[in-house]
């Protein structure tokens, strides 16, 4: 499978709805048992994680949550976030960030949103509450 086609905004993907091509019975049935169950092994456990790998997953109660998932990608996919260098530039600005390189960009607009600026001396609390648990 070509990187290109699940990863440019530009892919055939972006053209079909997934959720409608996954749902079709031989886009399960034609996957071998070991990946059948390496994709049941992705989902979360629950009470009733007594899967069949024979019966396709967007036929469980977990359909509802995979399709979710599967329309984030979509979206994703489309909006060319699937890309090495758009998540490449995402892990930069999440270290920038945190960095504090924003931190006056930030104050400038909630200022600006709010019409003060944000004084955490204001929200600390000098005397333990104990109404808080009654």
């Amino acid at each position: 499978m070509s990187d290109r086609l699940i990863t440019q905004a530009t892919s055939r993907l972006t053209k079909v709805n997934v959720v409608t091509l996954l749902t079709r019975e031989e886009a399960w049935s034609t996957l071998d048992l070991d990946t059948r169950r390496e994709l049941y092994s992705m989902l979360p456990v629950t009470n009733d994680s007594d899967f069949d790998p024979d019966v396709h997953p967007l036929k469980t109660s977990f359909a509802k949550y995979i399709r979710h998932f599967i329309y984030e990608w979509e979206q994703d996919l489309a909006a060319g976030r699937n890309t090495a260098k758009w998540q490449k530039q995402a892990k930069q600005a999440t270290g920038e960030r945190i960095s504090g390189a924003y931190d006056d960009w930030k104050e400038k607009e909630r200022e600006e949103h709010w019409g003060q600026k944000y004084d955490p001396e204001h929200f600390k609390r000098t005397e333990p509450r104990d109404d808080i648990l009654e």
